[in-house]
């Protein structure tokens, strides 16, 4: 091969890497440029636990989450014979797996204010070694020990952790209660699920007779929803319980998910730019970047899904606000399924 061939085949691998790295550039500066729309925050009580008086149009709602926790009904459980316990066992981890905290907040006025509650809760457990996702709705209404805040050294409602210590006490709460590791959280508002569903064309959703008739405009089988339908459907629980209502929230999820597989570039896109503004998280730009890679492969998983507290695992006692859980049990259970069954040691003879 002659100087000449070999100088123009270096050209032309020469001008490919800088197309490659322009390229690259590219793609960097779009995914820097979406991430940086994130609110960033750490989740710590002291950004939360000020001396500053709450804005006047607050203090109502604020009110209500200082009584006895709305739309928690505890009629017709039995006594537990004792206060919960939380299990003496180490916080279960493994590096394969992350577990996200994904935080619905209800506040007074829809934005991403401290005066709120985390009323829709969902672990988000993804095994990035498996490819594997799965999704454990956590009962808003479960008597929770609040280990420091405004409510320090007594028991309130899971959903109320968010105003009394921000989204530090409410991982803290599920760690210490359930002892498994939550790595981060996610927080968005209500609002912030009509938008992305409107931005990806509306969800496909089958609804019962009974969820049909309690919606407005909707008809039992298959529906089309667009986001505020979304919302009221992911809300609705006058027609059953709270434990019907996570389950729709799920759905909600999965739906969206499933429209976003055959969403093109541009509604993409726009999906970002509508959502991410709207979303609140203690990980970082990297971290999120790296946590990316993987979503190709979790979007074509299917998602196993589950509630804590696990029927007839609860009940009531006097102190408690909401539901007096077995938490023993409870950590048990979703131990078992985010990490598999602990093995039994056996000893040789």
């Amino acid at each position: 091969m002659n100087w000449v061939r070999k100088h123009k085949i270096l050209t032309v691998i020469l001008a490919l890497l800088m197309v490659l790295m322009a390229f690259l550039g590219i793609a960097a500066g779009y995914v820097y440029s979406k991430l940086s729309l994130i609110n960033f925050d750490d989740g710590s009580a002291n950004n939360y636990m000020d001396e500053l008086e709450p804005p006047e149009e607050a203090k109502d709602f604020l009110a209500s989450i200082e009584a006895s926790g709305p739309g928690v009904d505890i009629s017709g459980l039995e006594e537990m014979p004792t206060d919960p316990v939380i299990p003496d066992v180490e916080i279960q981890e493994n590096d394969d797996i992350l577990n996200i905290l994904l935080l619905g907040t209800d506040s007074y006025d829809g934005s991403l204010t401290k005066y709120a509650r985390s009323d829709s809760m969902i672990l988000v457990s993804i095994n990035k070694t498996e490819k594997t996702v799965k999704l454990v709705s956590l009962e808003r209404g479960m008597g929770v020990y609040m280990e420091y805040g405004e409510m320090a050294g007594q028991y309130d409602l899971l959903t109320h952790a968010f105003r009394w210590g921000g989204a530090q006490l409410v991982c803290d709460c599920v760690e210490n209660h359930l002892r498994v590791e939550v790595d981060h959280y996610v927080r968005v508002t209500f609002s912030t699920v009509e938008k992305v569903v409107d931005a990806i064309g509306g969800i496909d959703m089958e609804l019962t007779k009974a969820e049909a008739n309690a919606l407005e405009g909707m008809q039992p089988g298959m529906n089309h929803m667009n986001g505020q339908q979304a919302l009221a459907f992911a809300r609705l629980r006058k027609i059953d319980s709270d434990w019907q209502r996570v389950e729709r929230q799920r759905k909600v999820i999965l739906a969206a998910v499933a429209a976003l597989k055959n969403a093109s570039l541009s509604e993409l896109d726009e999906v970002l730019n509508v959502a991410l503004p709207m979303v609140q998280t203690d990980m970082t730009k990297l971290e999120i970047a790296d946590l990316m890679l993987y979503a190709p492969n979790f979007l074509k998983s299917e998602f196993d899904q589950m509630t804590i507290p696990k029927q007839g695992t609860y009940g009531y006692k006097d102190g408690i606000k909401g539901f007096a859980v077995d938490y023993e049990v409870n950590s048990q259970i979703l131990r078992d399924f985010l990490y598999g069954p602990e093995e039994e040691e056996t000893t040789n003879p």
